[in-house]
């Protein structure tokens, strides 16, 4: 059995998915018209900072749990919460669902993976009862 290479690991799977829905989600709510704006180029700073490293941590902790740990309620629930966005974005029914969603992705990012801890305290379960569904490594 061969190690895996660079490539195939779990944590550039993760790093390589962070980093493509953080392009995504900021290249959709950029041209759509969300901006930082502030006098200060400190705040500025941080705020671009703060919203970029969320999303590319948003994107690849679930990636990262569904690749080592294969746990897809993670990844299922970002898509979830994404897709809602969308749907309050297309339809109006939130003030600013885009700024919202970069401003509060410490809170999503919880919500993804406690559904995530979930499943593995359900799997582990089942794994020691029926020696299936056990946590392993997709990659």
């Amino acid at each position: 059995m061969r190690p895996p290479s660079i490539r195939t690991t779990p944590r550039t799977v993760a790093a390589v998915g962070g980093v493509v829905y953080a392009i995504g989600v900021l290249s959709w709510l950029f041209a759509s018209g969300v901006h930082f704006s502030s006098q200060d180029p400190t705040t500025l700073a941080f705020g671009a900072v703060y919203a970029a490293v969320g999303m590319v941590l948003t994107g690849a902790v679930p990636l990262y749990l569904c690749s080592r740990l294969s746990l897809v309620t993670p990844v299922l629930v970002t898509l979830w919460l994404l897709g809602n966005t969308v749907s309050q974005w297309f339809y109006g029914t939130h003030l600013h669902p885009l700024s919202s969603y970069l401003t509060v992705w410490p809170l999503l990012l919880g919500v993804a993976v406690s559904a995530g801890v979930a499943e593995a305290v359900a799997r582990i379960g089942i794994d020691r009862t029926l020696d299936r569904f056990g946590l392993r490594p997709l990659v």
